[in-house]
């Protein structure tokens, strides 16, 4: 396998339009691929199932490992050019989004979270960057209690700190394999239990540390002043 990131193989798959001969040694699970014959395509590994990701039409289909598209793949014969697909994969993301198109946003911003890239903005029909609010919660004048930085929400907002405050939701997505109702959750819950508020523009979501709050996770910054207990932040209800 042609390993090009973690969890990531990029490979020549041969697709077949429709059902494959009965003749075959395995049998074809795509019916609708982006192309018939040779394609490049990421490959996501599992144990039983992997998914199929075209960067050049940005679907994705999830298929036994044993279907013939898997058990076919060869390893490409050209050397994998990373700043190539970036560009690639970010003018398909506009372009598409621009017409609106219904493509695996998803699955591409999980691909450029393992390389380390950044996702891009979520853009409406014509071009334009979404910026519509959908929604928020108003931070709170206080620190209510300071959140456990181990934790699974301490470890979203610090990610969300690192990046200025201003994260995509789909990337967040991705770098922490969760859902969309899982991120938004978190988010909730951050202004909820410590006072820590958030705005939503576009795919856009904006963390709001309260007044004089310049560490959520010191209980100093606090107000009352509380010992976090082990069972504070479990957030294991959302797996």
């Amino acid at each position: 396998m042609a390993t090009v990131a973690e969890g990531v193989d990029w490979l020549h798959i041969y697709f077949v339009n429709g059902q494959a001969p009965k003749s075959w040694m395995h049998r074809f699970a795509i019916t609708d691929p982006p192309n018939a014959g040779w394609h490049h395509a990421f490959v996501l590994p599992g144990e039983k199932r992997s998914t199929i990701f075209s960067p050049y039409t940005l679907d994705a289909y999830t298929v036994p490992n044993e279907c013939g598209e898997l058990q076919g793949a060869t390893e490409t014969r050209d050397e994998f050019r990373p700043d190539y697909m970036r560009q690639l994969m970010e003018k398909k993301w506009k372009q598409f989004q621009g017409w609106g198109h219904n493509k695996d946003y998803d699955t591409c911003a999980l691909i450029m979270r393992r390389f380390g890239w950044e996702v891009p903005a979520q853009i409406m029909i014509g071009g334009e960057e979404d910026t519509r609010k959908k929604g928020g919660k108003e931070v709170g004048t206080s620190l209510l209690k300071p959140v456990k930085e181990s934790s699974k929400r301490g470890k979203f907002l610090k990610w969300f700190l690192d990046g200025d405050g201003s994260r995509s939701v789909r990337e967040a997505m991705a770098e922490f394999a969760m859902t969309r109702s899982n991120a938004l959750s978190y988010l909730y819950m951050i202004q909820k239990d410590h006072g820590i508020g958030y705005e939503l523009v576009g795919d856009i979501a904006t963390i709001s540390l309260p007044d004089g709050c310049t560490d959520p996770f010191n209980a100093e910054q606090s107000v009352p002043k509380p010992t976090v207990e082990a069972s504070d932040n479990d957030d294991s209800w959302l797996d």
